[in-house]
């Protein structure tokens, strides 16, 4: 087999429920190139062995059984990318899916940048859709993603150069215990100087987040994953999330500026956001299956955005 193009981490610490769908939206990548590591961060047998199914049927396929580790498991992320083989280091948790083009479209975020984020479509269990429409490029960004408690983009929306991971003085390791893993290690690519950041604005995941599900069973979830995924390739779906996430976005933007407006300016900014809203949901709508059309709506929507200065 060629040597890969992308490395993809899938940690897993849970039961095995959920794991084949997110494996499944891997291995459906129009990108095929990849090596797929499952590090199983004291998963239960059962989750270890359908793991190791999918290596036996893909030699793509990975696994490193590990027993729980410190946190998440961080370092044994580290361990599993000193075997790496791929350019581009990308991760998918084990509730969350991709659209067949998620690692095209990192190819095209890292070949401008070392480190970055693809926007992900967040669910709500009823389906309502959000997202966080912020750029990574902006320095005011980053700055507040090293200085507050803030962090816009989980792994699964992450991309980065092996080659930048690997020239960091520290890579995955445990967190301490205020700070998210997450933000934890990607503050390590930001502190170093002369790398180039990033974020692509296309929607190319769906997160079912935990957080958001703790009333759910864990079959409930699996039921929840299964339809999703059933629906990733149907025409039209992302397109529809993504309006709707739209809306959302900018509603909440709408009101964020209002908050510090009153009387007539107030009035006045309502009528112009709601208009600016207005033409970006047609544009979007024009836009349906565009890939390239939709990055530049959401290029836009980026700009006008102002960056956050407050912890989060």
């Amino acid at each position: 087999m060629s040597a890969p193009l992308f490395t993809v981490l899938l940690p897993v610490h849970r039961p095995p429920a959920l794991l084949p769908f997110a494996v499944r939206s891997v291995l459906a990548q129009s990108c095929a190139a990849l090596e797929l590591f499952i590090i199983c961060d004291g998963a239960p047998a059962e989750t270890v062995a359908a793991a190791e199914a999918f290596a036996a049927a893909d030699p793509r396929v990975r696994v490193f059984a590990h027993p729980k580790g410190e946190r998440n498991g961080e370092a044994y992320r580290h361990l599993a990318l000193e075997q790496a083989s791929g350019r581009y280091v990308c991760q998918i948790g084990d509730d969350d899916l991709w659209f067949a083009d998620h690692l095209a479209e990192a190819a095209q975020l890292l070949a401008e940048a070392d480190f970055g984020a693809l926007l992900g479509l967040q669910l709500h269990p009823n389906g309502a859709p959000f997202l966080h429409l912020i750029d990574l490029e902006h320095p005011t960004v980053r700055e507040s993603m090293l200085r507050n408690r803030f962090n816009f983009f989980g792994p699964t929306c992450a991309a980065y150069r092996l080659e930048a991971y690997r020239a960091l003085p520290v890579g995955w390791s445990p967190a301490p215990k205020d700070i998210w893993s997450d933000l934890w290690m990607w503050r390590k690519f930001l502190a170093q100087p002369g790398l180039r950041f990033a974020t692509r604005p296309v929607a190319t995941s769906l997160g079912l987040p935990a957080s958001l599900r703790a009333d759910l069973t864990l079959e409930q979830r699996q039921a929840e994953a299964a339809g999703y995924a059933e629906q990733l390739a149907r025409p039209g779906f992302r397109e529809a999330l993504w309006r709707a996430a739209l809306l959302e976005h900018a509603g909440q933007a709408l009101q964020w500026r209002l908050d510090g407006l009153s009387g007539q300016r107030r009035a006045a900014a309502a009528e112009a956001r709601l208009a600016e809203l207005t033409a970006a949901l047609a544009a979007v709508a024009a836009a349906a299956g565009d890939s390239a059309a939709q990055t530049r709506i959401a290029r836009a929507a980026l700009a006008g955005e102002s960056a956050p200065t407050d912890a989060v």
